[in-house]
């Protein structure tokens, strides 16, 4: 039985006053399918969970979480900080619905100048690591992109850009190219060579810190030498990052000291959505600002501040400093002990009644206010595209329930490499985690009937023994094609005694074929009940078509190895031209002879191969 009997507010409310503790801890509320939904720390459990069934006013999102708590459990902890640590890590595995998860969480991108080399690189970096003898700049988000300041940087000064290890004490003969062209110094050619490159270095590094006046006037000297030399285009590009140094120097704070290294947090709140704007600030720079919205959050704007900042370091370099104005003491305390123990970083939470990062966080939370308004009609035009689309289907299916459909389709090719998929939307949305992919096993040649019968009972029956990854149970189930396909599904299910509802859609004039009747169901083209049904189903043909591809190529690869006369060698030079094997196999004999190696005996043992 996958559905028990919900317990009214006032059983939970009993619960909690009969159960509880006055302790610290973590409470983790479920749902009717044993689902974790929220998970929540507390200084005082009993008094915590109790508001949330008690008569004291609560938020839409709030009413949302408690009318689809089941049952909760809890956890008993040392301290409040103990608890913080243990629910961020079990939001951390359970993914619940109502907690701050950073889906779309962001890598930017720094410049790394690494001192354990002999002749340190600029190399761009995503994730970098906390090493020794290693100078990071960055994060560079907005303003001048990082593409572009490496292209100032190469034509300004002579340093290194390959990749060979000079860490021996070898000394090389001969310049490389970059040598040879003036594009690097050449220190590996040189007698003293290391001192003369680590002044390009230093020069380097005094850019990077925000002193430009020296990469200017190298600039502006090679602009002006390739106007004379009448190479205009070749100095319209340095014209261009002339302007883009301009630019980016514009975002200087004069206000703040120039060793200044923090992250601004503002959070803002509007129809029960938040949204919360990281400003980042290095060197006495804006070096740039990310909003993250957040929508099916549950809580106080403190408490979803401190959740976000204690997952949002995750992988990104953690500053000396992070001002916010919505963190109570206790908040700060909790806060700097977590990234103690975490992330071993002592940091520094300010929370600045006046001046000028007071009046940075302002600014953070105007743009996050910004961002909010753009964000709400998106916000809107989703809910309606999903949560009110399902409300549909469910009416017009009479379901009691409609959370999870799941998406068939078949894919082949003359009956090769037959597959099937099977997509999950949960909510209207795609659950890309629960996708599945089949392999055809018992059906031989091009049978998307018997295909859809083997795919469907080997599913369904993974489901009613319960089987890893299979065990959850579909509402509804959509076929593609007609009343033929959706009466095998539909034999399926009822020669497994399920009771699962199961629809079709035919792609010809979008018509929903049903059990109930023997006429479809046609909508709107406009109804977003018949749009998401369409992108369940678009989305399970490229699912299964993806994977057709994927065994096709792996199949196709392998037959290169048996081409007699076919090497290693003259298989990557085949496939570096053609790109892949398929377009190999389709090649014509005087195409396949304008690969390198690849004479006219060869090009025909190929084409043979294939069209034989």
């Amino acid at each position: 039985m996958w559905y028990n009997k919900i317990m009214t507010r006032q059983e939970l409310l009993e619960k909690v006053k009969n159960e509880l503790p006055e302790s610290s801890g973590v409470y983790i509320m479920k749902n009717v399918k044993d689902e974790v939904i929220y998970v929540g720390k507390a200084k005082i459990l009993r008094r915590r969970v109790k508001s949330y069934f008690d008569d004291t006013p609560k938020t839409q999102k709030t009413y949302a979480l408690v009318s689809n708590i089941d049952h909760f459990e809890y956890i008993l902890t040392n301290s409040e900080l103990d608890a913080f640590s243990l629910e961020s890590n079990l939001i951390k595995k359970y993914k619940p619905k109502y907690n701050i998860l950073l889906k779309d969480d962001k890598s930017f991108p720094y410049l790394k100048i690494d001192f354990n080399e002999r002749y340190p690189r600029l190399q761009i970096v995503r994730r970098p690591k906390n090493e020794v003898n290693v100078m990071l700049f960055g994060p560079y988000v907005t303003g001048v992109r990082i593409g572009e300041l490496v292209d100032m940087i190469k034509q300004a000064y002579p340093i290194r850009w390959c990749n060979k290890n000079f860490n021996s004490n070898a000394k090389q003969t001969k310049p490389c190219l970059y040598g040879e062209i003036g594009k690097c110094l050449a220190p590996c050619c040189m007698e003293n060579g290391e001192k003369e490159y680590k002044k390009v270095i230093e020069n380097v590094i005094s850019f990077l810190n925000g002193k430009t006046g020296h990469i200017k006037q190298e600039l502006i000297k090679k602009m002006n030498d390739l106007a004379d030399k009448l190479k205009f285009e070749e100095a319209l590009v340095i014209r261009n990052q002339l302007h883009s140094l301009e630019i980016a120097s514009r975002d200087l704070i004069t206000s703040l000291p120039a060793d200044s290294n923090f992250d601004v947090f503002g959070i803002v709140e509007k129809d029960e959505i938040f949204a919360i704007n990281v400003m980042m600030m290095r060197l006495g720079k804006n070096m740039g600002q990310v909003n993250y919205p957040l929508v099916d959050i549950v809580g106080a704007p403190n408490e979803i501040l401190l959740s976000f900042i204690s997952n949002y370091y995750k992988e990104k370099l953690i500053p000396k400093e992070i001002v916010c104005l919505d963190l109570t003491e206790d908040d700060k305390y909790i806060l700097q002990e977590f990234m103690l123990s975490h992330y071993s970083k002592t940091i520094k939470i300010t929370v600045p009644k006046i001046g000028i990062k007071k009046d940075l966080v302002k600014n953070a939370e105007k743009n996050a206010s910004e961002f909010l308004e753009h964000l709400k009609t998106r916000i809107e035009r989703k809910h309606q595209m999903t949560v009110e689309a399902v409300e549909r289907l469910k009416g017009l299916f009479s379901l009691k329930h409609l959370y999870r459909i799941e998406g068939y389709d078949i894919s082949n090719i003359s009956g090769e490499f037959s597959v099937a998929s099977m997509v999950v939307f949960e909510n209207g949305e795609p659950n890309y985690s629960e996708y599945r992919k089949f392999k055809i096993k018992t059906v031989q040649g091009a049978d998307d009937f018997k295909s859809m019968r083997e795919v469907l009972t080997r599913r369904l029956s993974d489901l009613k023994e319960c089987k890893e990854g299979f065990s959850k149970k579909p509402d509804l189930i959509l076929i593609d094609g007609g009343f033929g396909q959706l009466h095998e599904a539909k034999a399926v299910i009822d020669n497994l005694n399920l009771n699962i509802e199961v629809i079709s859609l035919a792609e010809k004039n979008e018509e929903i074929c049903t059990c109930s009747s023997n006429k479809p169901l046609v909508l709107d083209l406009r109804d977003n009940a018949l749009k998401l049904l369409q992108r369940v189903r678009d989305e399970a043909h490229r699912f299964a078509i993806t994977y057709h591809r994927k065994l096709r190529g792996k199949a196709l690869k392998s037959s290169l190895a048996q081409i007699e006369g076919v090497g290693e060698q003259k298989a990557k030079l085949l496939l570096n031209h053609f790109k892949s094997v398929e377009a190999i196999s389709t090649a014509s004999k005087s195409d396949l002879m304008k690969v390198e190696g690849i004479g006219e005996v060869l090009a025909k043992v190929i084409f043979d191969f294939y069209h034989d």
